[in-house]
């Protein structure tokens, strides 16, 4: 009996560890925002460019789709302003040491002069700083 007792918290942890580090309901409302944005054809974009952000950062079609997922998550406002309020907040969720927050905001708010790119170079930064706001695809 101890024996499975160990065995099922082993596997509870590794698959906790494969999670983002990010309340249950903030995990759903971003799947409720990814789909709200991909039911819509003008945000639509193919699951395999979003789950390679990375390479995609130039995209217009995965910068559409990103800007529509930071505005409706209330991260970026329709004219490409950042909500640094809200972002700060939404990083404090996932981030253990609140005295990085400040400068992770910072570090991840550059505007460009395309929203799209503005968009998808916030949430590379996110993923590239293990910011886990995010749900999984």
């Amino acid at each position: 009996m101890k024996t499975i007792f160990v065995l099922t918290c082993i596997v509870a942890v590794a698959l906790a560890k494969n999670l983002p580090n990010l309340p249950e309901n903030e995990r759903v409302k971003l799947a409720q925002v990814h789909q709200s944005c991909q039911s819509d054809p003008k945000t639509y974009c193919d699951e395999s460019k979003l789950r390679n952000l990375v390479n995609n950062i130039d995209d217009p079609v995965v910068g559409t789709h990103m800007m529509c997922m930071a505005v409706k998550a209330g991260l970026m406002k329709s004219n490409g302003d950042f909500d640094l309020g809200t972002m700060k907040n939404k990083i404090s969720l996932v981030i253990n040491d609140q005295s990085k927050v400040d400068g992770l905001v910072k570090k991840c708010s550059h505007k460009t002069d395309n929203l799209g790119k503005t968009a998808n170079l916030m949430w590379v930064c996110f993923v590239q700083n293990d910011i886990q706001y995010y749900h999984k695809l």
